[in-house]
């Protein structure tokens, strides 16, 4: 189960349950499949494998950069449908296994939905499309290495290869289990005042009993009145995962600098700044794809900013990356405050 194909029978179910219009390319920017609600909108609906500039003409050109198209967007569009000209929210989004996804939101759909949901929807089916593959792979290698082992009697140095194999994989999926589960058991009902002062220093606080934060120096500048409603557990997974990526990006040496601002009058944004080397241009827009890592095999499972992401969304917030202009990166997480 290693190619689009497959990974896209799996996921046909949850695709074609969604209530927006949605299709899937490949990489060349052919079109490799609708959901009923995007068929509904075309005249010739049996068309999978025409190239995107042919089938959805007003799409293509909405769209910005060259195939394969490696940058996520979001972007508004017309286009005539059933006698008449609609306004459509589209947008693109690479998935882990070398294709992307790409839906059209109807403007009365997203206006039942609401913003926040709609991001969370969408945000959601990637992460599904990416755990998909994901456990794919190990369960493949662990299939693989049972008929290996079935099919002679295996020596001892055999069987131990073959076990720590299957083991290793395991743990894979188990800690991929983990992180999905940590995320989904917390709900609404689990929100709380918190102020978040105090929140920030409970996270560093966790994370100092860690021996690689010994020469990590902590400057936290934060106003001590603001309080936030949120899921105390939630948001101290967030604030961990991204001081723990930042720590691991100064390799244990360095500065943390956590501050924050009020962008406007009902929200606070919460910036982390390390003292590292930065993160590459090119990886700054695909941070919070499920299962994109820049860390070496076996290190990590590349869910942990795609979960927080997920988190400050679901909360009615927003996370974005970038590299600050005197040097390191900052993370920037933004959410709905409460008055003191």
């Amino acid at each position: 189960m290693n190619t689009f194909t497959d990974v896209q029978a799996m996921l046909a179910a949850f695709f074609e349950s969604l209530p927006w219009p949605a299709l899937m390319l490949d990489e060349c920017g052919c079109v490799t499949y609708t959901n009923p609600l995007m068929r509904e909108t075309e005249a010739a609906p049996d068309a999978d494998g025409m190239l995107l500039e042919k089938r959805f003409p007003a799409y293509f050109a909405a769209l910005h950069g060259e195939v394969p198209w490696l940058t996520p967007q979001a972007v508004a569009v017309s286009r005539l449908h059933a006698g008449r000209t609609v306004t459509e929210c589209i947008s693109l989004h690479r998935l882990p296994f070398g294709a992307c996804l790409f839906v059209a939101v109807q403007p009365e759909t997203a206006a039942a939905l609401g913003d926040a949901q709609l991001a969370r929807l969408a945000s959601l089916g990637f992460m599904v499309a990416g755990v998909c593959h994901e456990l794919a792979n190990p369960l493949t290698a662990i299939n693989s290495t049972i008929q290996l082992l079935r099919t002679s009697p295996a020596s001892p140095a055999l069987l131990e290869k073959g076990l720590a194999n299957i083991a290793a994989n395991a743990q894979r999926m188990l800690n991929i289990s983990r992180k999905l589960n940590d995320f989904s058991r917390a709900g609404d009902d689990a929100r709380a005042m918190l102020n978040l002062r105090a929140a920030v220093t409970d996270a560093v606080a966790l994370l100092n009993h860690d021996s690689s934060m010994r020469e990590v120096n902590v400057v936290c500048t934060l106003d001590e009145t603001t309080v936030v409603h949120v899921d105390p557990g939630q948001l101290q997974q967030v604030l961990c995962n991204v001081l723990t990526n930042a720590v691991q990006a100064m390799r244990g040496s360095g500065s943390l600098y956590i501050r924050d601002s009020r962008p406007d009058a009902t929200h606070v944004e919460i910036a982390i700044h390390d003292t590292g080397p930065g993160i590459a241009e090119c990886d700054l827009p695909r941070l919070f794809e499920p299962f994109f890592t820049t860390k070496p095999a076996g290190h990590g499972t590349g869910l942990g900013l795609s979960i927080s992401n997920e988190i400050v969304l679901a909360h009615g917030g927003t996370m974005r990356a970038a590299n600050d202009a005197g040097g390191g990166a900052c993370f920037y997480i933004r959410l709905p405050a409460v008055s003191a």
